[in-house]
Order: structure tokens, then sequence, then C-alpha cells
């Protein structure tokens, strides 16, 4: 659940305030972060706000208080939040809290403990700044690869952010040598450095909204880093069709971890198998690009948690006894996030592969299917899918005969020059105008955040809102139900017809 989920939860159920700790080995660390409600200038829902004297909302208006809690909150130490407990009476606190607080006596009140809660902020309106850097395409200027990563952080951001800036310095070092070599890319390059991401992504979505145009017809993938390094091992995440570019690279970098072993090989050791978690989640800055406007996107991290997110121990002292001594893992997130970059900018033939797509849409459909135990209908989805693999085979055959091809003649281009405008534009066949059930902002049908907080299914959130709201209300609406499985059903055939590319 999210800091924001909770503090919204806590307000349903009657609380006036919300004191929150994490839990860890880092009992004296606060875990800073925003609580607002979706992503972008809350000012400015729909549209870029960077141009001077733009369109804004008020403050007070509906739909901006909408984004935020009605209550304050504030975050603690595990350290303050043991004291006030100690401090408590009635029932003990429940078994889950026990290990992570190492004392089983703590209560949860009520009182006779009263606590004055007292909260100073500013409220103002601030000027942010994106930061970019540009590589031209040498034959297809106007397809763009951009890699992104957040430079703002809520304290001295050793992980969260700069390991990943560091990563995003050390990838544009690597081609500024080889652009000395003669190199020019294929299709243009572009770094992106976000500013405001600890407050909901703002810097990354105000721009995505405001050339979301030209990022709709030219964007061939984003490749988002955040925290490059949190600790050991491999934890890729992004969208199916990119699973075997990402596979195959892992093949050709040694793991930072192991002597003569490749990243590869520790990965799918630690996972027993190949492990690729999808984008559902708002966390990063991939969001607006895949959940808005449709574009592939990758998120890439080394280590999964770590014990001092957002806190004043997420320092360089931290890094260097903890995350990563020797900076190994570093230069391994900067090798696979170049070549990742490399591959998609120059290959004649962009390497994605749908039939992975399907393979997943296939998975998620079953899932929900014996889930929900046949009181709907998932045959349109199912229908679908099945025309998307038919479509993805013949894709991987036209693409296998034009990699075939010996000289390319001025026909031989434009084929390639087609076929990769279908691989590119593929996913936007996802995105509703209508948006999510429940958050129209959220396009994409697949992967998106769901609008009930304590929902466990990530994917399909349109359908995972409509279950969600049929138990909430102990109302079974089939017929909502029903309706999102449709539009699913429809986003998937629209994709397989744009990979088809001729009309109905």
């Amino acid at each position: 659940m999210s800091r924001g989920g909770a503090v919204k939860g806590a307000e349903l159920r009657g609380a006036v305030a919300v004191l929150m700790y994490t839990e860890g080995e880092y009992v004296k660390g606060v875990e800073r972060g925003t609580v607002m409600k979706g992503v972008g200038d809350p000012l400015s829902p729909g549209w870029g706000s960077v141009m001077e004297g733009g369109e804004r909302l008020g403050r007070n208006e509906k739909e901006v208080e909408e984004r935020f809690p009605k209550i304050p909150s504030l975050p603690i130490s595990v350290e303050t939040a043991e004291g006030i407990l100690r401090s408590l009476e009635g029932p003990q606190v429940p078994l889950e809290w026990r290990d992570a607080l190492k004392n089983s006596n703590l209560r949860v009140g009520p009182g006779p403990t009263v606590l004055n809660f007292t909260y100073q902020g500013e409220e103002k309106n601030a000027k942010i700044h994106d930061v970019f850097a540009v590589i031209r395409g040498s034959e297809e200027p106007d397809r763009y690869v951009l890699l992104g990563n957040h430079r703002d952080a809520w304290t001295f951001g050793a992980v969260d952010p700069n390991s990943g800036t560091a990563a995003l310095l050390d990838v544009a070092r690597r081609y500024a040598f080889l652009m000395r070599l003669g190199w020019r890319p294929r299709r243009t390059i572009i770094f992106c450095s976000w500013d405001a991401e600890e407050f909901g992504m703002v810097g990354s979505t105000e721009w995505v909204e405001e050339n979301i145009m030209n990022l709709g017809s030219r964007a061939v993938a984003y490749l988002n880093v955040d925290c490059a390094v949190q600790g050991p091992g491999l934890f890729p995440s992004m969208t199916p069709q990119l699973d075997d570019l990402l596979t195959d690279i892992t093949k050709k970098i040694e793991d930072p971890d192991a002597a003569d072993k490749t990243i590869f090989d520790q990965w799918t050791a630690r996972n027993k198998g190949i492990n690729i978690q999808r984008l559902s989640g708002v966390d990063s800055d991939f969001a607006p690009f895949l959940q808005h406007v449709g574009v592939p996107s990758v998120d890439i991290y080394y280590g999964t948690d770590f014990p001092v997110y957002h806190t004043a121990f997420d320092s360089y002292d931290w890094m260097l006894n903890h995350g990563d001594p020797l900076f190994h893992r570093h230069a391994a997130v900067a090798g696979l996030w170049g070549l990742l970059a490399l591959r998609l900018a120059d290959d004649p033939i962009l390497p994605f592969n749908y039939h992975s797509y399907a393979m997943q849409l296939q998975e998620y459909t079953s899932v929900l299917s014996n889930k929900l135990e046949g009181r709907v209908s998932f045959t349109p989805i199912s229908t679908s899918i099945k025309n998307l693999f038919a479509v993805a085979q013949e894709v991987e055959e036209e693409a296998k005969n034009l990699r075939a091809e010996g000289v390319s003649s001025d026909l031989e281009v434009l084929k390639k020059r087609m076929l990769n405008d279908r691989l590119m534009l593929a996913e936007r066949g996802f995105l509703d105008v209508e948006g999510q059930l429940g958050n129209q902002w959220f396009k994409h049908l697949v992967y998106g955040p769901s609008n009930h907080y304590d929902s466990k299914v990530d994917f399909f959130p349109s359908i995972a809102n409509a279950i969600s709201q049929s138990t909430q209300t102990k109302r079974e609406n089939q017929a909502t139900i029903q309706h999102e499985i449709w539009r699913v059903a429809r986003a998937i055939q629209r994709v397989a017809n744009a990979l088809k590319g001729d009309l109905s």
C-alpha cells in the first residue's frame, strides 16, 4: 500500500491525523515521501504546465483537493513509534507488528497518552528544471530512444536517485567515446534528467503531457533507471515485447558479484529462471510514458528494497559500506542500460517480440478467469489474444526475411521502416481514450494502478477496479465487469491490427 493509500484509508476510518513509520533495521531513520494521489502537477491535470501564463487550476478547486488526503500525516522513526506505543494502554499490537518492533508488550490504545500533533508546512509554487542531452540519429532522426533518471532527492540520495544519475552519466560518457571514434546512432537518443519526481513524477509527467503528440508518434522506447543500485541481484521490469532483448543482453555482461559469470547466469540462478516484473505501479518516471502515452518501457534496479530508503541514512557512506563498495554494480547497470539503448537505436529492425506479450496476456486472463469462477465470460479477451498470437508469428517471419536480405535497396529500407513503425506503435493500441475505470488520466488497459489500495490484481486495472467495486459494495456487478473485459479485448485486437498493418 502506498503512503497516500495508508493515509486515505485512515481518513475513511475516522482518523484525524496519521503518524507513519517504516519497518526496518535503521530504527532512527525517518522515511519521507509524498501522499499525493496520481502523478504530475495537480494544478494542470492532463496538460503540461510548462508555458508561462498557461492555464492553472486554483489550489482550492475540487479536482485539486481530491488529489490529497484531508487529514495531516507525518513520518516518524521506528524508535519514535515504539516510544509512543510503549506509553499506550489497551490491546497489544497485532502479531504482524511485533517482529519489526522487537517488543511484544507494546499496545495500541486508546490513551492515556495524548499526542500534540502540530504541522508546520509551506505552500508555494516553484519552478522545476528538466535537463536533456540529444544525440541526433543519422538515418532516422525522427525516432527517439529515451533514457531517463530523476535527480531530486529527499535527503542525500546516494541510492535514490544518485546511483541512477551516476549510471546515466556513465552511459553518456561511453557514448561520447564511441562518437569520437566516428559512431552515430541510427535513431535519435535522448538523455532525460527529471526534476520533482519525488513529488509525484512531476517533471517527467509535465514534459510528456506537453509533447504527447510527438512522443506518441515517434518514441521507440523509454528506458528508466531510478535507483540503479540498492544491493545485489538484477531486478528488471518492462513491457513484455522487450523481454527477449533484455535476456540476450544480460548474457553479454559480466556479473559484478561473480567472476566468470554473466548477469544472466546469476539472475536466473537466483530466481530459478527468468524473472521479469511488469510496470503497473506508479513509482517512477516510466509511468507517464507507458500508462499515459503507450511507449514501450523498461525500469532496471540492482538489488530490491533497501533499508535506508528516503531517510537521512541514504548516504555515500551507506553505499560504500553496504550497497556497492567497489561500484561494480553501478558499472554493470550502466552497461546493461547502455546496450539496451544501443540495440534499440541501431538495430535496422526493432528487436520487439509480441509473442511474449500474447503469452503474458494469456496468463493474466487465466488468473482472472479462475478468480471469478466463470461468473463472467473471458471469451472476448481469449479470442483477441489468439489473433495477436497469429499476427505476432507473421510479423516475426516478416522480420526474419527482412534481416536475411543482403544489400538494402530503397524498397527494402522502406519495408523495414514500415515494419518498425508497426512494432513501435502497436503498444499504443492498449490505450483507451476513456482511460481506466475510475481514473481517466491513466489510459493503458493492461498496465496501470488499481483505483483500490487493497487490490491484489496488478494487471488489467479497469477489470480489477470493477471487481473491487463489486466486492466493496457486496453487489455483484457483472455488467460492469463484463464491459471492462470487452474494453480490454478491443484493446488487444487494436494491437493485433496495428501489428498487421492492414485495414480490417
